[in-house]
């Protein structure tokens, strides 16, 4: 029985996610997702060389970082609504999207006290 069911799975591999397509917006998503997690980043490391005097060259970063993990959450919900798309990218771009919100939103909160 498990003999068959590898045969089986071994053919269809390759067929399974054939009709699917790629989404752009997923795709889009996640470039966005990736480039917020950059800016912070390299605002982060920017802020520890200039021991916490960076100005506001870090908050002009963060800000940037924001609208685009806010983008990229909104483009996520709009490319996981889709039918019949490649399921990864809108999740990866939905997933880094609300963590890199979060973690932007709790530093400025932080910021204000």
């Amino acid at each position: 029985m498990a003999n068959r069911r590898r045969t089986y799975f071994r053919k269809t591999r390759k067929t399974r996610l054939r009709n699917l397509k790629h989404s752009k917006t997923g795709w889009i998503g996640m470039l966005c997702a990736c480039a917020a997690a950059a800016l912070f980043l390299v605002s982060v490391i920017y802020s520890f060389l200039h021991a916490g005097d960076a100005g506001f060259q870090v908050g002009s970063a963060g800000l940037i970082g924001m609208v685009l993990a806010v983008g990229s959450l909104v483009l996520g919900i709009f490319a996981i609504r889709e039918q019949k798309v490649r399921p990864v990218p809108p999740r990866i771009s939905l997933i880094l999207g609300a963590v890199m919100t979060a973690m932007l939103g709790g530093l400025y909160t932080y910021g204000f006290y």
